[in-house]
């Protein structure tokens, strides 16, 4: 396959870019799109591996560059979580031109780790992974961010096996109880509502793609949408209490849908009722006393 061209006009931004982050671009980006390139660069200024994506904003058609385009650059610069990619810079070197560096996560996507594996165990692999992500999650909500493309690809994982959240290319700050009509995401995270063109709950259409995340991650394979909650599951998999918390997650009524709280206290998370410190200013759940019962805690910030 021959390598995806590189606009001139890109070409000759490699190089100013290359000097701002003291870093050398290799010949062929690792990913390109109908309007960016996507490179990995050692950056002798962050001092390690970091992802250089470059946005042709004239690529972009200008219904999205004018709407949701800000809202991206806007959410990606201001969120801070473990579980969330981390932006160390955006810069318009050119009028026309977009710049976002990002860390790199070298061990790749949830999906590329669910291909090598088949199916991931239940606990405590994805119980842990599955925690890492309703945390990012509930971070969002509680300041009003919807995702609105929580997908396999758009989760991926560092060198120590945690995942980080990423592309805000549809999120977008709402209020509660407010619905969207923005008919945005991937198939088939989307949610009944999104499906059938009708307004939405954005953030319980995120729980809704959550669900769809854990049940590939368990069962490895896409669920059969086609019938109903309770017969999409194989004979032996996953376990029962797994089963009835994938099934509250693709709820089609949005007020019964699980959330952030059913999640943490549900059977099958509360079978690992120790979590690992994520990093020093975020936890999980305090280790208890003997003498006390386990209890869970959403992440809270020190």
């Amino acid at each position: 396959m021959p390598p995806p061209t590189i606009s001139p006009s890109t070409e000759k931004l490699i190089p100013v870019v290359g000097l701002s982050i003291s870093g050398t671009f290799p010949a062929n980006p690792i990913a390109t799109t109908a309007h960016s390139v996507v490179f990995k660069v050692h950056s002798k200024l962050y001092r390690r591996d970091v992802v250089v994506k470059i946005v042709n904003r004239n690529a972009i058609p200008s219904s999205i560059a004018e709407k949701f385009l800000p809202r991206e650059l806007d959410i990606t610069m201001k969120v801070r979580h473990p579980h969330i990619a981390r932006c160390l810079a955006i810069t318009r070197p050119a009028p026309t031109k977009i710049v976002i560096i990002s860390d790199y996560y070298e061990r790749g996507t949830l999906l590329d780790l669910i291909l090598t594996h088949k199916r991931l165990k239940e606990n405590p692999l994805s119980v842990t992974l599955f925690r890492q992500l309703i945390e990012a999650i509930n971070y969002l909500h509680k300041r009003g961010i919807a995702h609105r493309d929580v997908k396999l690809e758009n989760i991926m994982i560092d060198g120590n096996g945690d995942i980080k959240l990423i592309d805000f290319g549809f999120a977008r700050h709402i209020e509660r109880r407010e619905r969207s009509r923005s008919f945005c995401g991937t198939q088939p995270y989307t949610c009944p509502q999104i499906t059938r063109f009708r307004p939405y709950e954005p953030f319980t259409a995120d729980y809704y793609a959550c669900g769809i995340v854990l049940f590939t991650m368990v069962v490895g394979k896409w669920p059969n949408l086609t019938m109903s909650s309770m017969n999409i599951f194989p004979d032996k998999l996953p376990s029962r209490s797994c089963r009835r918390l994938i099934t509250s997650l693709l709820d089609e009524n949005e007020s019964c849908r699980a959330g952030y709280d059913e999640c943490v206290n549900s059977e099958w998370m509360g079978g690992h009722p120790v979590w690992m410190f994520a990093n020093h200013a975020y936890f999980y759940e305090e280790v208890p006393n003997r003498d006390e019962d386990p209890s869970n805690f959403e992440m809270s910030e020190i």
